[in-house]
């Protein structure tokens, strides 16, 4: 049987500031479109501030409020700092932001009462000398030790097998559960979590979300027993979660698949980590086993990017059954500073291309950046080449005559002498290599065009315009050909490339929708 130990400090956001639970001190963040209290000292709280409350609003009770804004990054970095502090307790730690740490602690059976209240008295001495007062609790499972901590302020010891009895009393809000499901469980007459218990699981599925279900499993004394991994400075990083019943539902599992998430993103933090990929694994009711590899592109440690592509990955997969037991792992993270690159991050926008393609280059090697130049090929397909990105063109008069012609397919001799260029050809950015032959319906000469419809993707689709044509022949020294092509837009909005050679119909490329 694991034994969990979990300390919870109420007052650590705003402690790790510098502020004393007798200052009247508010934790704001943007919410809304305002200022909102993420969290109160203990005089805040006794004036009447909630959390939730806007700023304007707190000042409305207490003129002269102090206040403090959110700093998510530090705050995070903190409680990782503060957890390796258990580290004296037992090597299997895991920080819980923002303000709870929990700790697998040794099984000794002949010596645990003892043993176990000498370890939560440590911890809470330690927490004292470190300026922080702890609400600490041993169980079964760090759920039900978690919702007692955060309920009682006392050093609590909780019987092997005593989690349900010991959260009876506690009313329905110190559990996890929506406040939606909240307010109708309040309306049919359960109050207490031993009220809560005592309703089947039956009458529960399909009528309330999953993380009352959860909720509703903790009540029972059926809370997961996860195993926390000893904290490593190197390796790949897992967690295993064994699941009270086997999951069927997708919605179900990403919930328990969410919060071991954002149990390693945290780990990663605390290591300085990121991961571009990850491992799930699931035991299956009936013995069976079952491997989903992700990618995840650029190395990350966000929570809610990890999940997304999870999600979407586990929306294409078929399981071969219920799940009794996931276990997530992360291979090969990487060093990582604390920066995410993203698209839409200001800071890049104006970032110019020869930066990015340098940037590019010195992580992955010249070679591996290439950029496309056209040039004076009469094969549509071999008009370009690939060019290390970068590459100079010669500045002098008539090399760099000849390299703009080879640039833009222009005659060499025109643009020497100065004579105006036609406009270069359209040419559609998706090109097909090889062309795609495909069937065609003959009909009516519209606009010069002697095709009706085309066979595209399985189906026959209508042309609604055409325009060309435009013949392309030559390279009698490599392979000779004669092609007619067109422009064509189909009934469903898109635009393709086709041409005909020796009575042979092919589709060579399409233009973006």
């Amino acid at each position: 049987m694991f034994r969990y130990l979990v300390a919870h400090i109420p007052s650590f956001r705003l402690d790790r500031c510098g502020w004393s639970p007798h200052q009247p001190v508010v934790l704001l963040t943007e919410e809304k479109n305002a200022l909102r209290v993420q969290e109160a000292t203990l005089a805040a709280k006794k004036a009447g501030i909630q959390k939730g409350m806007s700023v304007a609003a707190a000042r409305a009770l207490v003129p002269h409020i102090e206040t403090e804004s959110l700093d998510a990054a530090a705050e995070e970095a903190d409680l990782q700092a503060l957890s390796k502090q258990l580290l004296r307790v037992s090597p299997s730690i895991v920080a819980m932001p923002p303000d709870t740490v929990i700790a697998e602690i040794t099984r000794q059976p002949e010596t645990r009462s003892g043993h176990e209240r000498a370890l939560a008295e440590r911890v809470r001495i330690r927490m004292n000398q470190l300026g922080h007062t702890a609400s600490i609790t041993v169980a079964d499972d760090p759920t039900t030790a978690l919702h007692i901590s955060r309920w009682r302020t006392a050093t609590t010891i909780i019987p092997t097998g005593q989690g349900a009895r010991a959260l009876a009393p506690l009313p329905l809000a110190a559990l996890s559960i929506p406040q939606r499901d909240l307010n109708h469980l309040d309306g049919l007459g359960v109050t207490t979590i031993g009220a809560f218990a005592q309703i089947p699981a039956a009458s529960l599925s399909g009528r309330f979300s999953p993380p009352t279900l959860t909720a509703h499993a903790v009540a029972c004394g059926r809370a997961p027993t996860p195993t926390i991994t000893p904290w490593s400075e190197d390796g790949p990083l897992s967690l295993t979660q064994d699941l009270p019943d086997a999951v069927a539902d997708l919605d179900s599992l990403i919930f328990v698949i969410n919060a071991l998430i954002r149990d390693l993103a945290t780990r990663l933090t605390a290591r300085c980590q990121a991961t571009a990929g990850l491992e799930l694994n699931l035991h299956l009711d009936g013995g069976r086993f079952q491997t989903i590899s992700l990618r995840l592109g650029t190395p990350t440690r966000d929570p809610s990017t990890i999940l997304n592509q999870v999600r979407h990955r586990l929306e294409r997969v078929q399981l071969g059954g219920p799940v009794i037991t996931l276990s997530l792992t992360l291979p090969n993270p990487s060093p990582f500073d604390g920066r995410q690159i993203d698209l839409r991050d200001p800071l890049r926008t104006d970032e110019a291309i020869d930066t990015v393609g340098s940037r590019l280059q010195d992580a992955l090697g010249s070679r591996s950046v290439l950029t496309a130049r056209t040039i004076p090929r009469h094969r549509p397909e071999g008009a370009w080449r690939p060019v290390p990105f970068g590459t100079h063109v010669p500045r002098d008069a008539a090399s760099a005559a000849m390299a703009h012609a080879e640039a833009h397919g222009d005659d060499p001799v025109n643009v020497w002498m100065g004579k105006p260029n036609p406009a270069p050809p359209d040419r559609p950015p998706i090109m097909l290599t090889p062309a795609q032959s495909i069937d065609v319906e003959a009909g009516p000469i519209t606009e010069g065009f002697p095709v009706s419809a085309v066979h595209i993707d399985g189906r026959w689709h209508a042309i609604h315009h055409s325009e060309g044509p435009e013949q392309i022949a030559g390279e009698w020294w490599n392979r000779p050909f004669q092609r007619i092509y067109w422009r064509v837009t189909i009934d469903d909005g898109r635009t393709l490339w086709i041409y005909r050679e020796n009575g042979q119909w092919s589709v060579h490329g399409w233009w973006d929708r």
